[in-house]
């Protein structure tokens, strides 16, 4: 009794997954074309155990990705505020 209860309950799971595969894909799809945020958490996780270094370039880069531009200095001179607008140049 117990196989058979194994058994149909990897079965069931077995041919649940594409089903489940598929709604992921299609909300990460959604989500792209809306522009919200897609969710990497999953892999994320993976990758600190299996691939910490990996989970740390990506810790970096997500944190590069959001620095704001800096803010103007007093000594930048005339022409940052221009008509209540502050101008911020980036170096090249």
């Amino acid at each position: 009794m117990f196989a058979a209860v194994i058994m149909w309950t990897f079965l069931a799971l077995l041919f649940a997954m594409p089903f489940a595969l598929m709604l992921s894909r299609a909300d990460t799809r959604r989500r792209q074309r809306n522009g919200l945020p897609v969710s990497s958490g999953g892999i994320g996780a993976i990758d600190a155990v299996f691939a910490p270094s990996a989970a740390e370039a990506r810790a970096v880069w997500e944190a590069q990705t959001e620095i704001p531009a800096p803010a103007p200095t007093p000594g930048d001179g005339p022409g940052v505020i221009r008509r209540g607008r502050i101008t911020i140049e980036l170096a090249s």
